[in-house]
């Protein structure tokens, strides 16, 4: 049994459809791609697997499961045990999610006392850790800041730091690296892959830039005005797709030198 499923989803907002029909199965430490332009609806599925659509959306047709149970008939009370312990979600812009006027810690220590029965300075040590985790050195300087503070780099190391507390066994990630300079989404996509070894994390990463889903994706899927339009393993989806609009996107990514990094 896979870990999550969508079975043949539909999700719409003021009854008209916005994703239709989505099939998709993740198994334990796997990691898969949502690709596509802007408004193919990436963000909808993911976000309708952490029941956060946003504007009135909902699932009107199929089902999602995650550990062979039911999302979609979960309790207001039911989903705030979920989301950070077992499914959590790293944004665009983490430090956009943050309050610009709350020091990180202030943050921090207020999410893991939500999930915790902890004391503060407890919190904060665990804070603190998790940060030097992730590869934030000085961990105490960092929960002692403000967001604008923080290059994007470090809000978002902040981000995933806060996600992995409780080594959630989903991460879903709605286009983490699209913020940042080249190096650093580098240096961020490969702390992903080292959560997935370290911790058998399964990620759910959507993304518009090919290369990166290239990169580190175990199964691609492809999506195109609300459906999908094409999925399959990264090699399937690198050389054996047929799918003229896949290709348009492969040939999207740019080359170096004549060579093209996918």
């Amino acid at each position: 049994m896979a870990m999550l499923e969508l079975k043949d989803v539909t999700i719409s907002y003021k009854n008209v459809p916005a994703v239709q029909n989505v099939n998709l199965s993740l198994e334990e430490g796997e990691i898969c791609s949502i690709v596509g332009e802007s408004g193919s609806g990436k963000t909808t599925v993911i976000r309708a697997v952490l029941g956060l659509l946003a504007g009135g959306g909902k699932v009107t047709k199929g089902d999602i499961l995650f550990d062979g149970e039911t999302l979609l008939t979960r309790s207001g009370e039911e989903w705030r045990k979920l989301r950070g312990t077992k499914i959590s979600m790293i944004f665009q812009d983490s430090g956009a999610m943050m309050n610009p006027t709350r020091k990180i810690g202030d943050c921090f220590v207020e999410y893991i006392r939500t999930h915790e029965n902890i004391s503060k300075k407890d919190a904060w040590e665990k804070g603190v850790k998790m940060l030097e985790n992730m590869r934030l050195p000085n961990g105490d300087n960092v929960m002692r800041s403000y967001p604008f503070q923080l290059s994007g780099g470090m809000r978002q190391r902040v981000g995933i730091a806060m996600g992995m507390t409780y080594q959630p066994k989903l991460l879903l990630a709605d286009e983490p690296t699209s913020a940042l300079d080249v190096t650093t989404q580098a240096q961020i996509i490969r702390q992903f892959m080292e959560l997935r070894e370290e911790y058998g994390t399964s990620i759910i990463m959507v993304t518009h830039n090919l290369g990166v889903a290239a990169y580190m994706s175990d199964y691609i899927v492809v999506m195109k005005d609300g459906i999908i339009e094409d999925e399959g393993t990264r090699d399937y989806i690198l050389k054996g797709t047929r799918k003229e609009y896949t290709k348009t996107l492969l040939d999207a990514v740019p080359s170096l030198g004549g060579v093209r990094y996918v």
